[in-house]
């Protein structure tokens, strides 16, 4: 018997499962695109603060030492007497500076920013006279805003905007009183911000060593001391008396940064007539003899403005550029530097110096006192040498 023909059924002949299939599989794969798009605003705020952390941190740092390294172009200053500065117009027959800047133009070809951050920490030394700055060098002001200009148009070229900044270097020839020069470049950091600091060396000519500070601590006067009925007494005054001697070496070196005084002594007795201070130049910018004593002349006028804001008990007026009053003005300057830092010093060391007289009362091993003494005076010229200045770089 032959069966009928049965019609046979197409196995996909229904459509719909496929293009189910095919909607999943895209949407999934949509999904995993999404998630590797928005994975950023998935992960915790907290995680992805500290992500963004991370990155400013390195940053500031690689910017901060980048900046030290790279080398500064087209650096000029101008280092001007004070009556042109002022904006005192020099008359016909005197000479023309202010057209000329070859004369006092200064141009440093081949010197990093880490050098010209240190030049700047020395030039620019200045004291505090009730909340107002007295810069120590006539020139050191225009020197200070050439120098942070330049900063700020490299910083502004590496920063690009993407973030604030502050650059800010310090410096102090006796850490904590004294003469000080500070930089700053930028505004005032929030107080989240990231902060790198670097110390760089200040070319500071301070050779003071140990041999300078330790004569009236030598064993001569050890013995004597140790063997005196005021034994504490002596002790303690031994020590003052290195102090003493320390703030005025100190001193010395700090004066000579500012107060060029033989090269003064020199241009002073140059001239058979007496240049008084404030007068105009004379001569033509060839005569190098008229410029340097007008620079001579405002050095010393602002050497003997220095003497007054450092409230010297002098009633004497000090108008001429003469050999004698240079001298003078010399003697004064490192004498108020000398009880400034001495002042200074005997406060922050005196419990230090105390418990060295306290230990060495209790002891009358040799060696132990010469130990003892040595290690005082050490403490002392530590205090008085210059340290590094100090640059932080602050970003946000």
């Amino acid at each position: 018997m032959k069966l009928k023909n049965i019609f046979s059924i197409p196995l996909l002949s229904d459509k719909g499962a496929i293009s189910s299939t095919i909607d999943v599989m895209f949407f999934l794969v949509m999904v995993s695109l999404s998630t590797v798009i928005l994975m950023p605003v998935m992960l915790s705020s907290g995680q992805n603060v500290a992500v963004q952390d991370i990155a400013a941190y390195r940053f500031d740092g690689q910017l901060l030492q980048s900046l030290l390294d790279s080398r500064v172009e087209n650096f000029e200053y101008m280092a001007v007497p004070s009556e042109l500065s002022s904006g005192v117009v020099p008359s016909e027959n005197s000479t023309s500076i202010c057209q000329s800047n070859d004369v006092f133009a200064k141009q440093h070809a081949s010197r990093t920013f880490a050098d010209l951050i240190a030049e700047c920490m020395m030039f620019s030394l200045h004291i505090e006279d009730n909340g107002t700055y007295c810069y120590l060098h006539p020139f050191s002001e225009e020197y200070s805003k050439s120098t942070e200009r330049a900063l700020e148009e490299h910083l502004n070229r590496r920063m690009g905007g993407r973030y604030n900044y502050r650059l800010e270097a310090n410096w102090q020839p006796v850490a904590g009183c004294g003469p000080s020069s500070q930089l700053a470049v930028g505004m005032v950091p929030p107080a989240r911000s990231f902060r790198q600091s670097v110390p760089i060396s200040v070319p500071y000519n301070n050779a003071l060593n140990l041999a300078d500070i330790s004569s009236p601590a030598d064993d001569l006067r050890l013995g004597l001391a140790l063997n005196s009925s005021q034994k504490e007494q002596e002790l303690r005054s031994m020590f003052e008396e290195c102090i003493l001697l320390a703030a005025s070496n100190s001193a010395v070196s700090i004066v000579e940064l500012y107060y060029p005084e033989e090269s003064l002594k020199e241009i002073s007795i140059g001239q058979k007539d007496l240049t008084l201070m404030g007068d105009s130049l004379l001569g033509s910018p060839s005569s190098k003899v008229d410029i340097e004593r007008s620079i001579a002349v405002d050095m010393f006028d602002n050497a003997v403005n220095v003497t007054e804001n450092m409230c010297l008990n002098s009633t004497d007026n000090f108008t001429m550029l003469t050999e004698d009053n240079v001298a003078l003005i010399g003697d004064q300057l490192r004498k108020e530097h000398a009880n400034d830092i001495y002042s200074h010093l005997s406060v922050e060391m005196s419990d230090e110096i105390n418990n060295t007289v306290r230990a060495m009362m209790q002891t009358n091993g040799s060696t132990t006192l010469l130990e003892l003494r040595d290690k005082q005076l050490c403490s002392i010229l530590t205090h008085v040498r210059s340290p590094a200045a100090e640059v932080t770089l602050t970003i946000w």
